[in-house]
């Protein structure tokens, strides 16, 4: 029954969705408009349960608030407008032979390159904070309602709405004679008025890409943290692109279908568009902190602590806020305000251990080594599993000379961890330090058997070779260490 009432809700939400008119609004740039996509509710994934679609499943309801969306995709005008001399070296990528022109979509662009877009449009324009589209907030509003493979219904009705490239498989006479991009708003919108959300370039999303939708928020809000300690770092660091391309066949352009790239790498296939949220919206601060978030990702830490300090303006309560904006105070020197963020998020949530972890890793890195000691031993209270925080507190008592103590908190660590190189290389250090030199050595062994390329463990290996008396191979050790960058210990 209850599956019953929400398969119809999506279905009068699609209804609603397919029966508006729907009006673009200005953006802050020439050409830039927006749409207003109302809120609602979708069913998202596949229930195709072929191992061609293993990251659609499971299906899952997801709840969307209002937002904003560009009709087009952001075009190569757009971005000089907004750039200026600075897209000089993408600009050359943006050839005569895959579309160039002040009304084709931007592409060969990182995601990267979209946060700094981003920033400088909410430089502009602080009446809406600007972002990439959430994966589902992008699904919702290309389905505008709809619930088969395409938004437009029938496949062979792609060449009214689609440039891709034409697949014989696909049974369809899709658009494809022209190689490359074509003009944005070339084809026909899907019924909210929005274009090339199928085809012409994909378009990168905000959230990190995920395995399944187990990890998908059912807010709506996007996917923004890595996946769990067993999905591979390569992957975590992923991030969704939808939508398909020119290049891509048609199969490639359903609704539902995702994609991911590093945050580094672009691609002649890949573009963006953005969404907008007012200042009035009640989720308005979660949009600066999740803003926030990616402009850190990006490497654009003054952007991200502004955005951050917006955040909390607007609703001091949001703890995320304050211990990002507490982390990173602290990477910019600026340590005693850090520690104001923590102490406030503790007020707020004093059971986080979370909290109390960062903390003190923020006490660590300012030597202030008993401080942290003390914030490690509260995250211990209160979770004696917490899985990083034995390494954590070992360094603490490491620069403390507490060195039994420390080997204790770095041998749990390995217990937590047995394939981390760093807790190796730390216990080792602390074995080396309190004289036990081929416990010393077995870590060191450890840790290069787990990255070869450690250069510090190389070197501090010919140190303990060197104090054992065994010459050769610390010299040995020492070559290694120099080959791969590491010249003192």
């Amino acid at each position: 029954m209850k599956l019953l009432l929400i398969s119809i809700a999506i279905l009068i939400t699609g209804s609603v969705m397919a029966s508006r008119t729907y009006s673009a609004s200005d953006g802050p740039l020439e050409g830039m408009q927006f749409v207003s996509i109302p809120a609602g509710e979708f069913l998202i994934g596949s229930d195709i349960h072929d191992t061609e679609y293993f990251d659609e499943i499971p299906q899952i309801v997801v709840q969307i608030d209002s937002f904003e969306i560009m009709s087009t995709e952001v075009t190569q005008g757009m971005w000089e407008e907004l750039m200026g001399s600075d897209s000089s070296s993408i600009a050359l990528l943006w050839t005569d032979l895959c579309g160039r022109g002040s009304d084709y979509p931007v592409y060969a662009v990182s995601w990267f390159d979209c946060i700094e877009f981003i920033n400088r449009l909410n430089r502009l324009d602080s009446t809406y904070i600007y972002r990439l589209p959430g994966e589902a907030e992008w699904e919702y509003a290309c389905r505008a309602g709809s619930d088969t493979d395409f938004f437009w219904g029938d496949s062979d009705q792609a060449i009214r709405y689609c440039h891709c490239r034409v697949n014989k498989l696909d049974q369809t006479d899709a658009p494809s004679h022209i190689y490359g991009t074509r003009e944005a708003a070339s084809f026909e919108t899907n019924s909210l008025g929005l274009f090339d959300m199928a085809g012409n370039v994909s378009e990168w999303c905000q959230d990190r890409y995920s395995p399944d939708y187990d990890y998908l928020p059912s807010d709506g809000t996007p996917f923004l943290y890595p996946c769990d300690d067993q999905w591979p770092y390569q992957m975590n660091t992923r991030r969704v692109h939808r939508g398909g391309s020119w290049l891509t066949i048609l199969k490639e352009c359903r609704s539902g279908n995702r994609n991911s790239q590093p945050p580094e790498i672009w691609a002649t296939s890949i573009g963006f568009r953005l969404v907008r949220v007012p200042g009035n919206n009640r989720n308005y601060a979660l949009m600066l902190f999740h803003a926030g978030v990616d402009s850190i990702d990006a490497d654009a830490t003054m952007d991200g602590l502004e955005l951050f300090t917006r955040a909390l303006e607007l609703d001091p309560t949001m703890v995320n806020a304050l211990l990002y904006r507490g982390f990173f105070r602290q990477g910019i020197g600026e340590t005693e305000q850090a520690l104001s963020d923590f102490d406030e998020a503790i007020e707020l949530d004093p059971m986080n251990a979370g909290t109390y972890e960062m903390m003190g890793v923020v006490l660590s890195d300012a030597e202030y080594y008993i401080q942290a000691l003390k914030v490690f031993n509260r995250v211990v209270e209160l979770d004696p599993d917490y899985p990083s925080i034995y390494y954590q507190r070992g360094f603490a008592q490491f620069f403390l000379w507490n060195l039994d103590e420390a080997i204790s908190d770095f041998s749990r660590a390995i217990e937590y961890n047995p394939g981390s190189p760093s807790a190796y290389y730390a216990r080792g250090a602390a074995y080396f330090l309190n004289e036990q030199f081929d416990r010393a050595l077995g870590d060191m062994a450890a840790t290069i058997e787990r990255n070869p390329n450690d250069g510090d463990a190389y070197m501090m290996r010919s140190q303990i070779y060197r104090q054992m008396g065994n010459l050769e191979q610390a010299e040995s050790d020492s070559t290694r260490a120099a080959a791969l960058g590491v010249t003192e210990w």
